[in-house]
């Protein structure tokens, strides 16, 4: 069971974001990224910013971040990823009640088999 919790954690903690746009992947395709959606922005420098994008331009990304507009040059994104904790959160949520129920299932069918030897006097489970 805890190997199954662990996994799950595991899981969850990868798949909080999605890849949307890689410099080394695609250059220049920003064709998965749309106006409207929140992204976070890995730059060259290493820094992360996280800002709802407003427009597109030529070369530059502009958006807002606690109520400030912010510019971002193409030439200096690394990496795009769009936030899917709220997916994530759900998913691993499910995963462990899918796992309970296996378990608890398990336990049962275990108990069932140990009550029918015993009725028989079979002896076949302790």
């Amino acid at each position: 069971m805890k190997r199954i919790l662990f996994l799950l954690v595991v899981i969850s903690f990868t798949s909080c974001s999605s890849l949307k746009y890689s410099a080394t992947k695609n250059p220049d395709n920003y064709k998965n990224i749309k106006a409207g959606n929140k992204y976070t922005f890995h730059q060259e420098d290493g820094s992360k910013i996280p800002m709802t994008i407003t427009s597109i331009s030529k070369d530059s990304i502009i958006g807002i971040r606690k109520k400030e507009r912010i510019s971002i040059s193409k030439n200096n994104i690394t990496e795009i990823r769009k936030d899917r904790t709220a997916v994530a959160v759900v998913a691993t949520a499910g995963g462990i009640a899918a796992a309970t129920v296996l378990v608890i299932g398990i336990k049962n069918a275990t108990d069932d088999i140990q009550d029918v030897a015993t009725a028989f006097g079979t002896g076949l489970i302790n």
